[in-house]
């Protein structure tokens, strides 16, 4: 079927809403993926494109006060839900590219978020200047270009990113590279598989709790011997105590 700029707008949140409600399920990866970020959240934190919570209630554990941020209403509730009975936690609906921070943090958590924005690096310029002297903005994206197919752009990816090509980024924002590391090896075949394959564009839920099981595993390896490659990149970044 024919498609277009607007039509693909649309269904993106759409598309997005499926992934996150499967995704929301696994909850071995997504405590993997938690406890890898965790050893770096601290103090004020922003989340943004929060999505429908998964995170920010285990984020709320950890910090000091939690800002989770999606520009979807329907996302927003959802979060709002996640996080009720969390005092420490503020949800707002806003497009966090333009929205005027009324203070800074002391960590900026983003998941899968900055390739859905066009313009990536003006973006990591405006999380920079949120931070406060000496914060840490967290980062998970989706890498390896050569693994774009379907499942990306359902969702609305505009890219995935290598290790160089993030760590230019976040340079060019005027930040500090403390880290980037491969994460997911396994799944990175699998994407291969189901998107670039197969032109699925939405996992199932079998596919993902059979993952999900394999998660333990999966840590133990990593944990062992760091992989070249992955599904996805970790990087954390740090704006520099002015001297």
């Amino acid at each position: 079927m024919p498609t277009n700029a607007a039509t693909d707008r649309r269904a993106a949140p759409t598309a997005q809403a499926a992934w996150l409600e499967q995704l929301g399920g696994a909850e071995a990866y997504n405590r993997w993926i938690f406890d890898t970020i965790r050893p770096f959240v601290a103090g004020r934190t922003l989340e943004v494109g929060c999505g429908i919570g998964t995170f920010s209630r285990l984020l709320a554990g950890a910090a000091a006060h939690l800002t989770a941020v999606d520009i979807e209403a329907p996302f927003v509730a959802a979060t709002e839900r996640a996080t009720a009975g969390r005092a420490n936690t503020t949800v707002i609906c806003a497009d966090a590219t333009q929205y005027p921070w009324p203070q800074s943090f002391d960590t900026i958590v983003a998941l899968e978020v900055i390739e859905h924005i066009a313009d990536d690096a003006a973006f990591l310029r405006t999380l920079g200047g949120a931070l406060a002297p000496g914060g840490r903005l967290v980062l998970k994206v989706p890498a390896l270009p050569a693994l774009y197919g379907a499942y990306d752009h359902a969702v609305g990816h505009h890219r995935r990113y290598d290790r160089c090509g993030l760590g230019a980024r976040l340079a060019e924002a005027g930040l500090e590279v403390a880290t980037i590391a491969y994460f997911n090896a396994a799944g990175a075949l699998g994407w291969w598989l189901h998107s670039r394959v197969l032109g699925r564009t939405r996992p199932s839920g079998a596919q993902v709790r059979v993952f999900d099981a394999a998660v333990p595993m999966l840590r133990r390896l990593e944990r062992a011997v760091p992989p070249p490659f992955g599904l996805s990149l970790f990087a954390v970044a740090t704006r520099s105590v002015p001297q």
